[in-house]
């Protein structure tokens, strides 16, 4: 499952950068780009993953902590937003919230076994 994550990721990170470049209008960037988002926020998600794993963790949960949980955080802030009259994106929102993750995770003690 790890490597399906990082090919998804990179396809999604490819597709939104390249569709940003060569698509015009008023819409069609921004949708790529945002799917250029999903992807870097799966990269997110994998390392927050892969550093679990390495402290002995459940990697599908810290996955989920890492990529759906900001991903989720950041829409629901770029709603409020629009729905306050402003403009803008949740990015920064997800950034933030997947990086604190990350950082959690990598704080935390190594579990033992046995």
């Amino acid at each position: 499952m790890k490597k399906w994550i990082i090919i998804l990721s990179a396809g999604l990170l490819a597709v939104g950068l390249a569709g940003y470049v060569v698509f015009s209008g008023p819409w069609l960037p921004y949708a790529f780009a945002h799917l250029g988002g999903l992807g870097i926020m799966g990269f997110l998600g994998w390392l927050a993953g892969t550093i679990a794993l390495r402290k002995g963790r459940n990697f599908n949960q810290a996955l989920m902590l890492g990529f759906a949980l900001p991903t989720l955080l950041g829409i629901l802030i770029a709603a409020i937003v629009h729905l306050s009259g402003g403009t803008g994106c949740g990015g920064i929102v997800s950034l933030a919230a997947s990086f604190i993750v990350i950082a959690l995770y990598s704080l935390s003690k190594k579990r033992r076994v046995g």
